[in-house]
């Protein structure tokens, strides 16, 4: 497995100056990147070539839903240049009422993905664990949605928050998952209390685990909220190899 840092990390930085934040990212030490809706403005070739020059590989692609939606947008260009693993959405809604609407849209993502030489995942928050008539409505998408289509990017702070083990949602829907984002809290419900990896009360030991029986690609660190995102993503690669050596 390798290890990424999610771009929403640095999005301060990042629209400051793209390239120079990109470029002191890259000297972190990890594997690679997930961009999350930002590219730059830079057009693909030319982003690949620099991420090529920084040593960095794309471990995912995050757009919205509008973008990847249309079937012609140019941000499927980004994902096969960057040679992305993914394009990524996620979703907030009454998702008890509104899951088969969402399952709808997956599905037209999946295809639209497909039909452009990329593959198509869903990033989870917490209220997609809700009760949908006896199951979860994320359970309810993803048995209504295709699994060579539809792929998941779990995010295993927001599945604690849900009630969901995560080591456990890892190996349930283990075909569907080549990206796992890494995250942390010491309290999951507020979100003002996420912290480095290791320092909260998420399962990382027990998802890193799991997500190395599974063949997952990525493990992908995010903390939304950090006042020094360089020096918290120092702390979190530490524990990520910290967590390797003692596998």
């Amino acid at each position: 497995m390798k290890f990424a840092v999610q771009l929403y990390n640095f999005r301060k930085e990042l629209n400051e100056d793209f390239r120079g934040a990109l470029k002191e990212i890259s000297k972190l030490g990890f594997a690679g990147v997930e961009f999350a809706m930002n590219y730059g403005q830079i057009a693909p070739d030319e982003l690949a070539a620099y991420m090529r020059e920084l040593g960095l590989e794309c471990a995912g692609t995050m757009f919205s839903r509008e973008e990847l939606e249309d079937a012609g947008s140019p941000v499927y260009e980004y994902a096969r240049k960057l040679n992305s693993p993914a394009v990524t959405i996620s979703w907030h809604c009454d998702f008890g009422r509104e899951w088969e609407s969402v399952a709808e849209f997956c599905r037209r993502i999946g295809d639209n993905a497909a039909a452009r030489g990329c593959a198509f995942s869903y990033h989870n928050h917490w209220d997609e664990f809700t009760d949908a008539g006896g199951m979860t409505a994320m359970d309810r998408i993803l048995a209504a949605t295709d699994p060579e289509r539809v792929l998941m990017e779990p995010d295993v702070c927001w599945l604690t928050r849900g009630g969901v083990d995560p080591a456990d949602f890892l190996r349930r829907y283990a075909s569907r998952i080549r990206q796992v984002h890494m995250k942390d809290s010491r309290v999951p419900e507020d979100k003002q209390q996420l912290t480095e990896l290791g320092a909260g009360i998420v399962d990382l030991a027990g998802v890193y685990r799991a997500a190395g029986r599974i063949g997952v690609q990525w493990l992908i660190y995010e903390q939304d909220v950090c006042s020094d995102p360089f020096r918290s993503a120092e702390i979190s690669l530490k524990f990520l190899k910290e967590l390797r050596e003692q596998a």
